[in-house]
């Protein structure tokens, strides 16, 4: 499962920030000066607003409610859960160990959110029992839905919250943990297999499933398998990907809005629904099994996501290095850029600089990109020249 990344909301200025945080610390200082007996704000109403705040990306607000709701009800479910996720996101493990640990204590036989977080955060065995039990709970849940689709199919609401691919998705985990964490387990292979099979099993569009298992089939040295394998995985995103980009191009060509006709219930996740990691092991299980075009084609998709990623640059080059002869020329670039970019954003990856620079020695020089090269240097040189004048004449103006 990949992890979230959450960046700071765009648009808010300091001084907006600092009325939120003022608004909401005047919000709390009025309830804690109020009767104990009477808090201005129900639970509901508290974790409502960590929601709010989690929103706009305001978490240090969204933590002091989440402990105003822990000191009314300690032993809430949705509090335990809320604060152990916003804790998640802080990148505060412990805490949230502890919070989703109770919530476990508090109610071990209903909801499985709880027991998927604690399979993210612990190891080994402890991780596989953690998962297990939230399949376990999630396939009563699921069946106690089927229960309801009658009255759902008359008129009634539908509740359903467990779906295929969260279950799927809970059985890779588990046999991901069989192929790293728990690999000298007995029976270890066989219960990976299982896993992966019974996630392909439930959810036939999962993509995360084919891809496991041809890193499976590829520990047991089934190249075709892993390639057909990988290659149903690419075929239920890829092709809905690249078409998305080229709408987008194409309305970008005629100066309209990139997102000009897509559906308003539009979901990015649906269409791309492996993150951006899962989508790195992909490009490396292709390379494996030596497709290299649809590999390539993955890499340019990160490449847009972020352009500053060493590894990405690597994989295009290792990828066309291996093509041979009459790629050595995109293979030497890619693998220069890669050079590049690990000593700009400082990566740390001793073994993947040391292949770059092996490649690099293998491939040799060419005169064509050692002039390229030195004139890429100079119109850096040049770039840096003029901001340093332009810093230097507004540092007068100033003055």
């Amino acid at each position: 499962m990949g992890k979230k990344k959450f960046k700071k909301k765009p648009g808010a200025t300091l001084d907006d920030r600092r009325k939120v945080l003022r608004e909401a610390r005047r919000e709390l200082a009025k309830e804690a000066t109020g009767k104990k007996t009477t808090p201005k704000y129900t639970v509901d109403q508290l974790l409502d607003k960590v929601e709010e705040y989690t929103d706009r990306f305001e978490y240090e607000l969204a933590q002091k409610f989440c402990q105003r709701a822990l000191e009314v009800e300690p032993d809430n479910l949705r509090v335990l859960e809320t604060t152990g996720t916003l804790l998640l996101e802080l990148g505060n493990t412990e805490g949230a160990k502890q919070c989703f640990g109770r919530a476990v204590e508090v109610c071990p036989e209903s909801g499985h959110s709880k027991y998927m977080y604690l399979g993210q955060l612990f190891e080994g065995s402890q991780a596989v029992d953690c998962f297990q039990k939230g399949i376990e709970l999630m396939m009563k849940e699921k069946v106690a839905q089927q229960a309801k689709e009658v009255a759902a199919a008359s008129g009634g609401k539908d509740e359903s919250t467990v779906t295929d691919r969260e279950i799927s998705s809970a059985h890779c985990s588990i046999a991901e943990l069989y192929m790293t964490d728990c690999c000298f387990d007995e029976e270890a292979e066989a219960k990976c297999k299982g896993h992966v099979e019974k996630a392909i099993a439930i959810d036939t569009q999962n993509p995360e499933a084919y891809q496991l298992m041809a890193s499976f089939l590829l520990t047991k040295e089934d190249k075709e398998g892993a390639r057909e394998m990988i290659d149903k995985s690419v075929s239920l995103w890829l092709p809905k990907a690249k078409e998305l980009d080229g709408n987008r191009d194409q309305n970008r060509d005629e100066d309209q809005d990139p997102n000009k006709g897509e559906d308003e219930d539009f979901d990015p996740v649906e269409t791309i629904p492996l993150d951006y990691d899962t989508r790195l092991t992909t490009a490396k299980l292709l390379i494996e099994v030596e497709n290299y075009e649809t590999c390539v084609d993955i890499l340019e998709g990160l490449l847009d996501e972020n352009d500053e990623d060493p590894q990405v640059y690597y994989l295009m080059g290792w990828s066309n290095f291996l093509q041979g002869q009459g790629f050595q020329g995109n293979a030497r670039f890619y693998l220069k850029k890669a050079q590049k970019i690990y000593t700009k954003v400082k990566y740390e990856d001793p073994d993947l600089l040391k292949h770059v620079e092996q490649l690099l020695l293998e491939l040799g020089t060419d005169d064509e990109n050692v002039e390229d090269d030195e004139d890429e240097e100079e119109e850096e040189c040049e770039q840096a020249e003029l901001e340093i004048e332009s810093d230097s004449d507004s540092d007068d103006m100033q003055q």
